[in-house]
């Protein structure tokens, strides 16, 4: 009866550590699998590094980048790999210091000499898992800062596409990173009348279907309830779940408050002032995505302190394309003359400003 007691304990036994090592094994492969991947080799052929090294020098003006995905494939919000490493390469020998978000904040409130020479700041829309996977080691290979944003609900409901909680409080503790919100429940649109259009889910009212095929708009009441319990949900998983978080920063999906389109003109002037009542910075799209008619409650310069727009960066976007549109920003030539960086052979060098009078009339 020992004996056979004593097999059976040691059955188990074996089941048990065979079970372990399994679990063991998967966890480490899962873990592989979300890891971020060593950099990849790049370099810039001659003429383009005379082209970043010749950035002309400047301060107290912080150009935004914005990204989406980045990995193996072209898309409309996303880059290969290969390119990024490149432009991060690029921005590297012009002399770029990626700024942190807080720095960034200073310098939204004025507060602009402690700022490094030629500051950028990298942002990420999105909390993308394979965008993470493959910047991240960039980043730290030439010492950049950047910001990621994500839906407070996305962790949870999206594991396969975004970043964990777990992921996220690393990311923040690498000190590479600062993460931020996009949003809570995690819809960037709503569908906004009867023919199912769809618009960002800030900037509309969202149409409700009924049984009987009579829909209707909800209240704006309705709408600001929405919204803005959605987005305090947000910062309050935010809050929980990432140490020491502090909400500094919003990024506004589809860049759309109400300003570009909505079926509310009450819409916008409500969104935006009550976002910059909850985050010191308001982030939206690329100014070069607004269209020619001038709404009114549209901010028309590339950056003010009520909102800050940025350069979205694609598979479309050529490295002269982004080093004309940099120098564009940091010279503050004309918008509409910017539009000519993303013509194909027309990215020229605009005229920088030419440094003050001393006094007495000579240089």
């Amino acid at each position: 009866m020992r004996i056979a007691t004593a097999h059976l304990l040691l059955n188990w036994g074996v089941l048990v550590v065979l079970v372990a090592a399994v679990l063991v094994v998967r966890h480490r492969s899962e873990g592989q699998a979300r890891a971020p991947l060593p950099p990849p080799k790049v370099h810039l052929s001659a003429a383009q590094a005379r082209q970043w090294q010749a950035f002309p020098s400047y301060r107290r003006i912080v150009p935004v980048l914005m990204y989406h995905g980045v990995d193996s494939a072209d898309g409309a919000l996303s880059i290969r790999t290969q390119f990024f490493a490149l432009e991060m390469l690029a921005l590297k020998t012009a002399g770029f210091h990626a700024i942190t978000l807080d720095q960034y904040i200073s310098y939204v409130n004025g507060h602009r000499r402690g700022l490094p020479s030629k500051p950028i700041l990298l942002t990420f829309d999105g909390g993308r898992l394979d965008t993470y996977r493959a910047v991240n080691n960039i980043l730290r290979e030439y010492g950049f800062h950047a910001t990621v944003f994500t839906f407070a609900a996305w962790p949870v409901t999206n594991p396969g596409f975004s970043l964990t909680w777990s992921e996220l409080r690393n990311m923040r503790e690498s000190g590479i990173w600062s993460v931020q919100e996009h949003g809570g429940h995690g819809r960037e649109y709503v569908i906004y009348n009867a023919a199912g259009g769809r618009g960002g889910v800030y900037a509309f009212r969202r149409y409700i279907r009924s049984l009987s095929g009579q829909g209707h708009l909800e209240s704006f009441s309705s709408f600001v309830a929405r919204t803005t319990s959605s987005i305090l949900w947000g910062e309050h998983q935010f809050a929980v779940h990432i140490p020491r978080y502090r909400p500094l920063a919003f990024a506004i999906p589809e860049a759309n408050y109400g300003q570009q389109q909505t079926n509310d003109p009450r819409i916008p002037e409500f969104v935006l002032p009550w976002l910059r009542q909850h985050f010191k910075v308001v982030f939206g799209g690329d100014y070069l995505d607004r269209g020619r008619s001038r709404p009114p409650h549209e901010i028309r310069p590339r950056f003010s302190p009520t909102f800050s727009y940025r350069i979205s960066v694609n598979s479309k976007t050529s490295l002269p394309a982004l080093n004309c549109r940099l120098r564009h920003w940091v010279a503050r030539t004309p918008i509409w003359k910017e539009y000519r960086c993303l013509r194909p052979g027309t990215a020229r060098e605009p005229r920088m400003p030419s440094p003050p009078m001393p006094p007495g009339g000579r240089r």
